[in-house]
Parts: C-alpha cells; sequence; structure tokens
C-alpha cells in the first residue's frame, strides 16, 4: 500500500498534468458517477480547449435567476464585444442541443448539480450527499473530510483552481465568468480530498462513486455536472510552477492551453501580461505593495537601452480653447480641417471601441493627427458625464438623500502635505484640502463644484509642474470639475449597512492632492493623482489605499489603481452611473430597488 505521502504526491501530478484529455474514458466515468449517485447518465457532453473558451455558455447556464451574476451579464453591463460574444454563445449551445430559443437550451441541460445558493433549494438533485454517504463506507468517523491541509497539494490546488486565490479565476473573462471558473467540479471534490479517500480506500475496493470522480480527475481538466449534460475541459499544454508548486514564470505565462488562452502568474498570484513581457514599460505604481520579490525583480529588467525617441504633442493640446462646448467643437474641427473621424464614430454611438483605440495608440494620441480627435472624444465623453452628475444630484436631492461631501476622513500623509504646499504655489488658496475650505452653499451643491473659467490654464501649470494627466482626466477637470456624492440614505445607505455603497466621488484639480514616489530620497518625484479614498474610507471606515492613476501618462486613459477592477477611469465612471453613482452595489443580490430609478435614462458614453 502507498504512503500518504506518495498519494498525495500522484494527485499533485494528476492536477498538474498537461496530457491531452482522455475523452472517451472521461466521459465513461462521468456516466458511472451520475449512475452511482443516482442520477440518470447525462445525454450530452461538451468539450472545450479552455475553461475560457468554457466560460461563457457555462456562465449563462449558472446565471440563470442566479441573483449574483444576472446583473453581470445584463446587457448594459457589457461592452458591444462581450455582447457579441454572449449571443454567440448561447446560439452556438442551442444549435448544438438542437435548439432556436435560450429558454430551450436551458430545459434541455437542466439545473447544475453542484452546492449553489440557487440549487440548495433542491439538495436531492445535488451530488453532495452521495459523496458523504460514499465516505461514510469508509469510515463513519466524518471529522476526516474537515482536514486542512498545507502541503504542496493543497497549496497548488489554491492558486491554481482555487475559488479564491485560484489565478484561472482571477484571469476570467468576462467577470462573472470568476464564479464559475472558481467553481468546477472539484470545489466540491477537492483533488485534496480524493487524496484523503483514496488514503482510507486503502487496499479495499473503492466505492463506485469516488472511483468514477477519481477516473475523471485523471483523465480530463475542469468540469461541470448539470442534470442532462456535462461540461468537459481539456486540461493546459503548459504549467509553470515555482519550489511551492504554485503557478509562476518569469519569461512568459505560467499557464498556457491549446487554445491560446495563457494566464501570467508570479508565486500564485495572477498578473497582467505586461507585468511579465513588457516589465520596463508598466509604471511601478501599478505594482505597488504587490509581493515584495516582484518588486525586485521588475527593478532588476531596468528600463529599454535605447530610448525611444519622444514624440512631439500635437499643438492642440497647448491650444487656448473656448469653454462652450459648441465653440470648443467648432474650433477643434476647424483645426482638423473639418474631419474628426473618432468623434464622428463616438456619436454614432461606437463609444467604447472609439476609446480601446485611443488608448491602445499609447503616448502617440498626442501626436498629430490623433491628438484633436482624441481631445474631441475626451471632451464630449466628459460633456456627458457632467449631464450624468448633474442628472444624478438632482433625483437624490429629489428623494431626500443627505448628501456630506466633506464627510470621509481626509488623507493626511507627509506626501500629501507636499503635494498640497506645492499647489498652493500654483493655484493660491485652491490647494487646501475641501475639508479645510469654507462651504457657504448647500451640500447639494457642493457635490458638484464645476470647473473654474480658468480651469484649462489650472491642468496646464499643474502639468507642467508634476507631469502629464491622460486626456480623460484633464477632460474631467475642464468640464466637470469635481463630485462628492457621499451621503446618507436610508435606502441607499441603511444603518449597518454591510455594503460599502462607494459612492461616485473625483477629487478637483484645485484639491491638488499628489502622490510623491516612496523610492525617492527626496521625496519630490511626482507619482501619481490620487482621485478618492477607497469604498471603506467613504464609508467611514478603517480602509486601504486611496484610488490614484499614475502620472506622467501621456495616453488617452488611465487605470484606477487600488479599485477592485483596476478599471480605466472612463470605464470606471461607467460602472459608476450603471450603479446609480453607487458601484459598490456591484453584483449585490441585495442591492437597493432606488438604484433602477437614479440609473434610468442616463446618457451612454
Amino acid at each position: 500500500m502507498r504512503s500518504p505521502t506518495d498519494i498525495r504526491a500522484s494527485w499533485l501530478g494528476h492536477l498538474h498534468s498537461t496530457a491531452p484529455a482522455d475523452r472517451t474514458r472521461a466521459e465513461a466515468a462521468v456516466r458511472r458517477l451520475y449512475t452511482a449517485a443516482g442520477f440518470p447518465e447525462p445525454r450530452h457532453f461538451f468539450w472545450y480547449q479552455s475553461p475560457r473558451e468554457a466560460a461563457w455558455p457555462v456562465t449563462l447556464l449558472f446565471s440563470d435567476g442566479d441573483r449574483a451574476i444576472s446583473p453581470l451579464l445584463a446587457a448594459s453591463a457589457l461592452s458591444p464585444d462581450e455582447k457579441r460574444r454572449m449571443e454567440a454563445a448561447r446560439a452556438e449551445l442551442g444549435a448544438r442541443l438542437g435548439m432556436s430559443d435560450w429558454k430551450s437550451t436551458v430545459a434541455a441541460v437542466g439545473a447544475l448539480r453542484l452546492a449553489t445558493m440557487q440549487a440548495m433549494a433542491d439538495p436531492s438533485r445535488l451530488f453532495g450527499m452521495a459523496f458523504v454517504n460514499a465516505r461514510f463506507e469508509l469510515d463513519e468517523d466524518v471529522s476526516g473530510m474537515f482536514t486542512v491541509h498545507d502541503d504542496d497539494l493543497a497549496r497548488a490546488e489554491s492558486h491554481f483552481i482555487g475559488s479564491n486565490l485560484g489565478v484561472l479565476q482571477s484571469a476570467a473573462e468576462p467577470a462573472a465568468a470568476g464564479t464559475v471558473i472558481g467553481h468546477p467540479f472539484y470545489q466540491e471534490v477537492s483533488f485534496s480530498a480524493m487524496a484523503d479517500d483514496e488514503k482510507l480506500v486503502g487496499d479495499r475496493r473503492a466505492p463506485a462513486l469516488l472511483e468514477a470522480a477519481w477516473e475523471i480527475a485523471r483523465s480530463a481538466g475542469l468540469w461541470w455536472p448539470f442534470e442532462h449534460a456535462a461540461f468537459l475541459t481539456e486540461r493546459p499544454a503548459e504549467i509553470h510552477v515555482n519550489e511551492r508548486k504554485v503557478p509562476h514564470r518569469e519569461d512568459g505565462p505560467a499557464i498556457v492551453y491549446r487554445d491560446g488562452w495563457s494566464v501570467y502568474a508570479w508565486n500564485g498570484k495572477r498578473v497582467p501580461k505586461a507585468w511579465i513581457a513588457e516589465t520596463e514599460t508598466v509604471s511601478p505604481r501599478e505594482y505597488k505593495g504587490f509581493d515584495p520579490t516582484f518588486v525586485k525583480w521588475a527593478k532588476s529588467k531596468g528600463q529599454p537601452e535605447t530610448p525611444k525617441k519622444r514624440a512631439k504633442p500635437g499643438d492642440i493640446l497647448k491650444a487656448p480653447l473656448p469653454t462652450d462646448p459648441g465653440a470648443r467643437l467648432a474650433a477643434l474641427r476647424g483645426h482638423a480641417g473639418g474631419r474628426l473621424p473618432l468623434l464622428d464614430r463616438y456619436l454614432a454611438g461606437d463609444h467604447r471601441q472609439v476609446w480601446k483605440e485611443l488608448i491602445a495608440l499609447g503616448a502617440a494620441v498626442r501626436e498629430d493627427p490623433h491628438a484633436v480627435d482624441a481631445l474631441a472624444v475626451a471632451y464630449e465623453t466628459m460633456q456627458r458625464v457632467d449631464a450624468n452628475v448633474r442628472t444624478l444630484i438632482e433625483r437624490l436631492t429629489a428623494m431626500s438623500y443627505v448628501f456630506r461631501p466633506d464627510g470621509p476622513p481626509s488623507i493626511g500623509s507627509a506626501t500629501l502635505q507636499m503635494g498640497l504646499s506645492k499647489l498652493a504655489g500654483l493655484f493660491g488658496s485652491g490647494g487646501q484640502s475641501s475639508k479645510a475650505k469654507p462651504q457657504p452653499r448647500g451640500a447639494a451643491a457642493r457635490a458638484h463644484v464645476p470647473p473654474a473659467p480658468n480651469a484649462q490654464e489650472k491642468v496646464a501649470r499643474f502639468e507642467k509642474e508634476f507631469g502629464t494627466l491622460p486626456l480623460s482626466l484633464r477632460a474631467f477637470y475642464e468640464v466637470v470639475g469635481e463630485v462628492n456624492l457621499n451621503g446618507t440614505h436610508p435606502a441607499l445607505d441603511p444603518k449597518g449597512n454591510p455594503v460599502a455603497p462607494d459612492p461616485l466621488l473625483v477629487y478637483g484639480l484645485d484639491e491638488g492632492i499628489v502622490e510623491f514616489d516612496d523610492d525617492d530620497q527626496d521625496g519630490e518625484t511626482p507619482a501619481a493623482v490620487t482621485i478618492a479614498p477607497d469604498d471603506l474610507h467613504k464609508a467611514n471606515t478603517s480602509g486601504g489605499d486611496a484610488y490614484e492613476m499614475a502620472i506622467s501618462d501621456p495616453r488617452a486613459d488611465g487605470e484606477l489603481l487600488n479599485e477592485r477592477h483596476n478599471l480605466f477611469f472612463v470605464d470606471y465612471l461607467r460602472l459608476c452611473f450603471e450603479y446609480g453613482g453607487f458601484p459598490g452595489y456591484e453584483g449585490r443580490s441585495s442591492a437597493p430597488a432606488a438604484l433602477q430609478s437614479l440609473k434610468a435614462g442616463l446618457i451612454e458614453f
């Protein structure tokens, strides 16, 4: 009989297997599993090259009636590309089943046989109790079922396919698919548990249910059982791990599937591709606070040996422009000879794709002939944001929302104070924090402070002193100004609320909250602009780092750092308006009904 150590080592080998799936063997084992659990065999088997390929159809099936996932798949929450992929997945699965509509497709697949909040309404349809009974056959002392291991197998499984730490789950697209990829069959019966079961079996014959589950794990990748169908995936073609057996690779993706899906990871944590493949182009602000070994490694990569020639920005970026939207647009069109193709597409409704193309230009977006068109799109976007902000404040006022724009605690760091002192020289008394400023107007009025008439000049002076701002943020300061929807309301933020609503808040440029580089001994190198406190600080509880955007950043848009999604700024504003100004309710089944009336009819951008 093999030792427990040898058994667990062999299951680690199965977990990290890169051999192609044995589909015939896996399907036969799935049939035996269903039979052993007392269920009819599945009528359909669907195979996918990777969890990413399976994500859309399985997520759509998971979401049917699920209050947590359904909102994430609402048409308004998806990009045009994601909507197309969703509809294609529905059509493709329906075609494979011979069904013409989604309702019939869902019925043909049947209910999920894994424990979720939705499925627990009828536990008799789940595999869970069948496995409890099978383990009773091995040992009536069920305490062993709850053994918590801290070894290579448990660690490897948690960081590979775990629902919290798993790199596959965190790399999921769309966001809703993370729940699905993080909850395959192996969250019900883990590799670690199967190793424990094999140890208990010893020289005896394993119960049919356990033997079938082991056989599937030895012959296929992630899979999901439904009443009438099983969805199975291939295993990766490559898996690279460190000495602790968790996904890790310094010179490429840590996990590669045969359909090209790649996942980059460092010491068991997923990282963006650029961190590994284009390290020298990534601002250290992006990985501030991450694994110290990565920070040290990234610094060792250094800068490119031959710096790229600095491009000359378009003249329009320094030209004075009218503050009136119509006159400003006329001036931009005149400068461009009447042609603004990206703006025209944007006005026609191609909002997300236009911004993706602008971001993809990188620093070249500030060069001719792109600069004029990009600036026109940025101004038009922020005009719509400004209109939405005004609408939200009107609606919140009508529902007796109590604005408290000076409610969140100020961030009194030394670097902040240094930034404020510098800005005082630039903007005069405007360099003081909002909490310190006299507030002669009503709270609702202070929730949105439009830009000053000389906002364009302030932006120019700021950029000269501290560094280039993304065009999106520049336009926000010039068109919107500052916004702070912090406040209280019995429905939107009831007493004892378990959710931090994260109300829309963007400091104005006159706040001048500049974060300086921690590694600069003199503390004089600007590194980021503080956009807002994090969601917990907004709720007046202890929280984390503030939401920031790195500077200098010459792109059309920049990432909102320290926010849970790390979205680009424009995408974050979209998320805010999708939830009526309170994006903390994203994916929450307890989201207030009032959000629907708040967001109704807001302008898309």
